[in-house]
């Protein structure tokens, strides 16, 4: 037995409870979170793939902590960026899928959390400085939001990264050249402007790589990405990016796995746009150590959700098949955090999430918080960033995640899967790492108590007017805010339909 539900509620226990620890020593430091975009745990040399070039990536997981068991909560876009600005899950705060419609610069603009308080909301009351670079894609894109006096943002939430569609002093225009270099030119930019500020400041550098097109409308990788960085995979073999059997259940809606599955040149193309995104981080690094400011910002490296190129016979996220999937490749990720002569360097097994980044960072800025009545579904490791013990989170402390009417848990090496209507799956992570063996039919009792364990932690955070249980998501998109329909705003459907597979 896994004790499940007692361990449900201490960790409740101590999230409401536990006497915080005093902020790092001398003020609140920077911030910089630089996250990618569709970026698999599996994708980094300091996550051992010893194929890609990740040198800047490694260098800060090096000098600071990398995370073996992290995850996102939910494995798309849209919903887990809400997750890491908020701390909650999409049955709180509504946005359940990729924001399809209301991204603004089409003249029609929702914004989807604008009954959310965000972790920048909270730094900017406490005199942060708040800008952001790059991808944002939780709607209005044209107009800043939750506390950024600083907005360079993407217009929708992908596309081309030549000449990429953004949004600049207000405006919705193209901007030539590439597009991590440009999110990086911007970024850089902003942070060297903050050398001579008397007030910390927190950056969000949100790269769309690796996100798709992996490849020009030519076929080739090197039309979408820098020559010179496709043919440093000349010989490559992609070992680390196996071209399974196609899955039964692929869903072709963008048609991403049926034009990758077996393309070398959309391997090129995905690695290539990592090493660019890496280039740039370098980039980042060193303005923070020409400006004097490494030693006092606390740069955090991450993903939106994991990626299977090739795994399981997909090319995608949680969206990449019907039913919606959690394998490990969609939900595990990268996530480093680094602050030099403050943290000690080492590999972490504690298990953290996504909805955990939004309570950490304010704990570890200054012992902020987010609003009590909120009722955050995820907690503070600042603690364990500043200890060497790794008591406080298990390695098996239990993960829960959703994606629509799909819900997971994940404890004591075992994944529980259920759905409203679909399969059920049940997978022993110790001796079935790729989850290719389904016990749930088994006679496995572990299946009835994660179930349990899913019902309680969701009848504790879950709204039932934004629960994801109840709603038609598909996958592809949300096109309305739920939030919208609540107030009685809006009485179109919030979520694209399922389109053919």
């Amino acid at each position: 037995a896994f004790h499940v539900i007692s361990a449900i509620k201490m960790l409740a226990y101590c999230f409401f409870f536990s006497v915080a620890i005093a902020a790092v020593a001398g003020g609140p430091p920077n911030i910089v979170l630089i996250l990618a975009d569709d970026m698999g745990q599996w994708a980094a040399g300091a996550y051992g793939n010893d194929e890609i070039i990740t040198p800047n990536i490694d260098r800060l997981a090096a000098e600071g902590i990398r995370f073996d068991n992290a995850f996102c909560n939910t494995p798309v876009c849209s919903a887990s960026r809400t997750s890491y600005f908020t701390g909650r899950l999409p049955s709180q705060h509504g946005v359940h899928d990729w924001i399809s419609g209301g991204n603004g610069c089409d003249g029609h603009g929702i914004d989807y959390t604008y009954e959310e308080v965000a972790y920048t909301d909270v730094l900017a009351k406490n005199l942060y400085t708040c800008g952001i670079s790059g991808k944002y894609h939780l709607g209005d894109q044209p107009k800043a939001q939750h506390s950024f006096t600083h907005w360079f943002v993407h217009q929708s939430g992908g596309g081309s990264y030549i000449n990429p569609p953004l949004v600049k002093d207000f405006e919705c225009v193209n901007v030539n050249g590439y597009i991590s270099d440009i999110i990086t030119d911007d970024a850089v930019d902003f942070i060297t402007k903050q050398a001579s500020a008397t007030k910390p400041f927190y950056a969000s550098v949100h790269y769309t790589a690796p996100h798709s097109p992996y490849t020009g409308k030519d076929g080739r990788a090197d039309s979408e990405h820098p020559k010179d960085i496709v043919e440093m995979y000349a010989n490559c073999s992609f070992k680390f990016m196996p071209q399974e059997t196609p899955n039964p259940y692929a869903h072709h809606t963008g048609g991403l796995t049926r034009h990758c599955l077996g393309n070398r040149q959309c391997q090129l193309g995905y690695y290539a746009a990592v090493t660019a995104m890496d280039n740039n981080i370098g980039r980042i690094l060193k303005a923070l150590e020409e400006n004097k400011m490494d030693e006092d910002t606390l740069v955090v490296f991450a993903s939106d959700h994991g990626f299977n190129a090739g795994h399981h016979g997909l090319w995608g996220k949680g969206n990449a098949a019907y039913p919606l999937n959690m394998f490990d490749t969609s939900l595990k990720i990268p996530m480093i955090f680094r602050h030099r002569n403050t943290i000690k360097p080492r590999v972490e097994k504690a298990s953290v999430q996504v909805i955990d980044i939004a309570p950490t960072l304010l704990h570890y800025a200054g012992n902020y918080s987010l609003p009590s009545n909120a009722n955050i579904a995820g907690e503070s490791f600042a603690d364990l960033l500043l200890s060497d013990s790794s008591n406080m989170f298990a390695d098996d402390r239990p993960i829960f995640g959703e994606y629509g009417q799909t819900r997971y848990a994940r404890m004591n090496n075992m994944k529980f899967i259920t759905r409203l209507t679909g399969p059920v799956e049940l997978y022993d992570l110790a001796t079935d790492p790729k989850e290719t063996t389904n016990l749930a039919n088994s006679q496995n009792n572990n299946a009835h108590t994660m179930q349990q364990a899913l019902r309680t932690w969701f009848s504790f955070y879950e709204d039932p007017f934004t629960s994801g249980w109840t709603k038609p998501v598909s996958g592809d998109g949300q096109m309305h805010s739920v939030s919208y329909n609540k107030s009685g705003m809006l009485t179109s459907p919030a979520f694209a339909k399922l389109s053919h597979l």
